[in-house]
Parts: structure tokens; sequence; C-alpha cells
């Protein structure tokens, strides 16, 4: 069973909930399938008011030394050239480094740890990484599918269903006894015939 997650790695809150998808899709049979959300782009002044599908500031025309998540992106294309397993593995230490150890997100070093945490043959993942132009271009790829199913925010999961959400784990989720019923709430929600759209707690 697929199930699309588009994360974007600047978000705490996509990090946890891929730590929680990764931990139940096995015990519940998903087929994870990352995918990429540029909140810097859907947040940007320049596109203000403009359809998702025409923005005006695009993240794939900006320069390596520009906005913070491009590298990353970028980055998270080159391990996924290694196959699925492996650019989940990548994707998640990529958000342990820059959410629990605050590393530099983008940043050469950080991107060769997550890569050597992750098993990931390194030879290949620079050489994948330096074809820049076919890394945009699947950045782009992603960007213009999640404008599509107009995607706002990350986590946003779209399940086998077809059914699509965003949703903010507070806290995170790893303990499969705890993560399984989590995630098995979350996916009830979505197949209510009560069409629950938006749930969301008062802040003081």
């Amino acid at each position: 069973m697929q199930t699309l997650v588009y994360l974007d790695y600047l978000c705490p809150f996509a990090w946890r909930g891929l730590e929680l998808a990764a931990v139940v899709a096995p015990q519940l049979g998903l087929d994870l399938e990352l995918r990429h959300f540029s909140l810097e782009q859907g947040n940007h002044p320049a596109n203000a008011g403009l359809p998702r599908q025409a923005p005006a500031w695009k993240l794939v025309e900006q320069p390596l030394d520009g906005p913070k998540s491009l590298r990353a992106f970028l980055a998270s294309h080159a391990a996924r050239q290694q196959g699925k397993a492996a650019h989940l593995r990548f994707a998640l230490e990529l958000f342990r480094l820059r959410h629990q150890e605050r590393r530099m997100l983008g940043d050469d070093q950080t991107l060769v740890e997550a890569v050597g945490r992750a098993g990931l043959d390194l030879e290949r993942f620079l050489a994948d990484l330096e074809d820049e132009e076919a890394r945009r271009s699947e950045l782009a790829r992603d960007l213009e599918e999640a404008a599509e199913r107009a995607v706002f925010g990350t986590p946003t999961f779209v399940l086998p269903s077809g059914d699509a959400a965003y949703f903010r784990f507070t806290e995170l989720t790893t303990e499969p006894e705890l993560a399984v019923p989590l995630w098995e709430l979350f996916t009830a929600v979505l197949h209510n015939g009560a069409h629950v759209e938006t749930i969301k707690r008062p802040r003081p």
C-alpha cells in the first residue's frame, strides 16, 4: 500500500511525522514514498495570492547559496537514486542531524554524515548530487505535483485510498506500541464519513 509523505527538512513536524510513519510501515505493510514540498516557496511573499501551480518565486531557480532548504532537497534526490529504503534512511538521518543535533541544513559535512549514518554509497551519492540539473528537474516535478495535490504544509500524507491530510505531531513517537494506535487514529479521521477537515487546539 503506497503512502506518499510530503516533507521539508526545515520542518520539525515533518521530522516527527516521518519518524512515526517509518515505525509503523513494516508493521502495517505501508510502502512509503517520500516527496518534497517547499515551505520557503509556499510562503514566499512573491507568491502571495498566486495559484499554487504558478508561483512567481521558484525554489529550483534559486542559487545553491540562497534558500536554506535547496541543497538539502537536492541531496535528498541524490539519495533517492539508491532506492526507496536508502532514501528513507537518509531522510531520517538528515532530519535527526538538523532537529536533534542542530546541525546546519545543507552543509556538506552534515550531508556526508547523513549518508554515512544511513549506509549509502558515498561515492555514488556525490556523483548523483553533482548532476545538479537532473536533481533540480526531479525537485521541480515534486513541487509541481505537490501543487496539483494542493499540499500546503508538511508533513502531508497521501494514503492508498487517495485521502490526504496535513498533520502536526507535537511529540516524537517512535515506540511501536504507541505509534501504531496513533497512526490508526490519524487514518481513521481521514476515512471517517464525517469528513472532518480541521482539528485545531486553541493556544494561550
